[in-house]
């Protein structure tokens, strides 16, 4: 209990610094605006489609995804480094919490804000409700994939900042990561097609196909949810080792 009121408190703590910071409501004013021009944009080119309803959600999410690749960098990049640079991390040090309770809060803050900021999407699809009947399945498959992939996201972007001082340098290397993980699709062209078991094996780690092909068509594969969460979790083990790596310099 003493751990998880620990925790709870550094949550906390980061969702209301998230608040205060002028580049969280950057971020959620610019994703407000794009995303609202999108939908418009999207509406009125299939106006009068017989499937207009269903393009418009996938055109939404398909544009939306390029989100992820600078979203989380943002998010995570002043968790540790400005703590570091300010010197505030070690005063945050001698409280009573271990650096497993101070990683996993500051993680938990940024994925909680990342899940808020994807919520801004819901009035969309509350209007496609409205005009039509969309199927709320891909929705909410598309909704699931993107929250267990920001896992992944959030905690590469924790331990980018937990190894600098510098945001910016933090940022780049969330960054940097993240488009690893894309291009995992385009290495699969330069594969010849009879090497059955590396396409399998990149077709396993490419998040665009995990969209692609499963949650876009409302299909929930849990070999992908559980490769997000488990690759997210080794990344929170190696933020704290980064973090109690600090005690013996």
């Amino acid at each position: 209990m003493t751990a998880l009121r620990n925790v709870w408190a550094v949550l906390l703590r980061e969702v209301a610094a998230y608040f205060l910071s002028p580049v969280a409501w950057i971020v959620i004013t610019l994703f407000l605006l794009v995303n609202g021009a999108t939908f418009s944009y999207f509406t009125s080119y299939f106006q009068g489609h017989p499937r207009q309803i269903t393009l418009v959600v996938e055109s939404l999410f398909g544009f939306a995804l390029f989100w992820i690749l600078p979203l989380s960098p943002i998010l995570t990049m002043r968790l540790f480094a400005e703590e570091k640079r300010t010197g505030s991390l070690e005063l945050l040090m001698t409280a009573p919490v271990t650096e497993a309770h101070v990683a996993l809060g500051k993680f938990l803050a940024a994925q909680a804000f990342y899940c808020l900021i994807w919520a801004s999407l819901l009035p969309f699809f509350a209007i496609l409700d409205v005009l039509g009947e969309p199927d709320w399945g891909p929705i909410l498959t598309t909704y699931t994939g993107v929250v267990f992939l920001g896992l992944l996201t959030n905690a590469l972007g924790c331990l980018a900042s937990a190894w600098t001082r510098n945001q910016l340098v933090s940022a780049i290397v969330a960054l940097s990561g993240n488009l690893l993980l894309f291009y995992v699709t385009l290495a699969q062209g330069l594969i010849p097609a009879d090497a059955i078991e590396v396409q399998r094996v990149l077709h396993y780690l490419s998040f665009t196909h995990h969209f692609d092909g499963d949650f876009f068509q409302g299909s929930l594969d849990v070999r992908y949810l559980f490769f997000y969460g488990s690759l997210a979790a080794s990344l929170i083990f190696l933020s704290v080792l980064s973090l109690e790596a600090r005690k013996w310099r």
